[in-house]
């Protein structure tokens, strides 16, 4: 049976329309009534499920425990089992970043970094500079933004490897049929974010917390945890222009049981600190991710502690600013690392993708 590990939309759309076949086109495969009411049946509950964990209608959830299924087989096997449950003596957390740089260090492949030049990219930054030959670096940025952001990281550190411009391609220029693929977007979900808080209270100008907010957001951290976590980063390689990669090449740093495990720890402590990512105001998010903020201190005191939130660019991926539907090269990702795209996607229009079994 073949599993994915990531879903876009237009692959979801795409079997909406072959299941209907308005047109009655030859060759499709025929539903009965009884397989197309279980099918818009699993299309509904996963809208309800995005909608209840904080997440566009566009994305798609992965339950990392292996126990609820959604319309689609997905496979977790790319990221190990972790359940909810205290860890004692577990390593100090500049330990955990330099474990886990070394760990990807020992791949012995290059390495693609995504880089933002805000506090969870330069994080991943420094800990890679630290154990890592430079030569085995490799920056990608979306423009020039990256480097206004955090001039010094720039000057002192990106500007000495090899690094290159995404030119509008941000989610198609990492090499990762070959490369170690990482970037630092799993942080958010680890340390404090609440994902997208439009069914929440917000202001015309930023996100303003009320006093309920703190618990609110507690009882909800495990869950969205649980089925957004290991689907993050495949943002990133929407447009890749591959037929396949090894699986083990994708490596975003925060993808780690380690980072998993403080984050639970601190979540049962009831030490999270919230925040609502691009609506959270700048005063508010510099009391958030001190985890980040104190390992990137070690380097750059000033930069660690007055940092806010970088705000991500539509330009740096130009269908995002264009009035037409993106049209990304990648529809889905199989967990063997087979992209499913526009010319073979009639290959994986067969009901053994899905969860159905009528």
């Amino acid at each position: 049976m073949t599993k994915f590990v990531y879903i876009s939309d237009d692959y979801r759309q795409a079997w909406l329309t072959y299941v209907i076949n308005q047109f009655g086109i030859e060759n499709w495969q025929e539903f009965d009534d009884d397989f197309k009411e279980e099918f818009n049946f699993k299309l509904e509950e996963e809208q309800y499920y995005l909608k209840k964990v904080n997440r566009p209608t566009s994305w798609f959830l992965n339950d990392k425990l292996g126990e609820k299924e959604f319309l689609f087989n997905m496979s977790q096997r790319h990221y190990p089992k972790v359940d909810y449950e205290y860890t004692d003596n577990l390593p100090s957390f500049s330990d955990m970043m330099f474990e886990r740089a070394i760990e990807l260090r020992d791949m012995n492949k290059q390495i693609d970094l995504l880089y933002s030049g805000g506090l969870d990219s330069v994080a991943v930054l420094y800990a890679l500079v630290e154990v890592c030959p430079k030569d085995q670096l490799r920056i990608i940025m979306g423009d020039e933004t990256s480097i206004t952001v955090y001039p010094k990281g720039y000057k002192n550190i990106v500007g000495h490897l090899s690094y290159e411009f995404a030119d509008g391609n941000l989610f198609g220029v990492a090499n990762i049929d070959t490369n170690i693929f990482t970037t630092g977007s799993e942080a958010d979900r680890l340390f404090g974010s609440t994902g997208y808080p439009h069914s929440r209270n917000i202001n015309t100008e930023r996100y303003t917390q009320s006093e309920n907010d703190y618990d609110y957001n507690h009882n909800n951290w495990w869950n969205i945890t649980r089925f957004t976590r290991i689907t993050q980063s495949f943002s990133k390689l929407q447009n890749i222009n591959i037929e396949k990669f090894p699986m083990e090449n994708y490596q975003p740093f925060f993808l780690c049981p380690s980072f998993e495990k403080f984050a639970i720890n601190t979540h049962h402590d009831r030490k999270m600190i919230w925040y609502a990512d691009h609506w959270t105001k700048p005063e508010d998010f510099l009391k958030c991710k001190m985890e980040l903020r104190n390992f990137v201190a070690r380097w750059d005191k000033e930069f660690a502690y007055t940092v806010v939130k970088t705000e991500m660019l539509f330009s740096i991926q130009k269908e995002m600013i264009l009035p037409l539907p993106t049209n990304y090269n990648v529809l889905a990702i199989t967990e063997d690392g087979v992209v499913v795209n526009r010319k073979n996607i009639m290959e994986y229009m067969s009901t053994d993708f899905l969860t159905i079994n009528i």
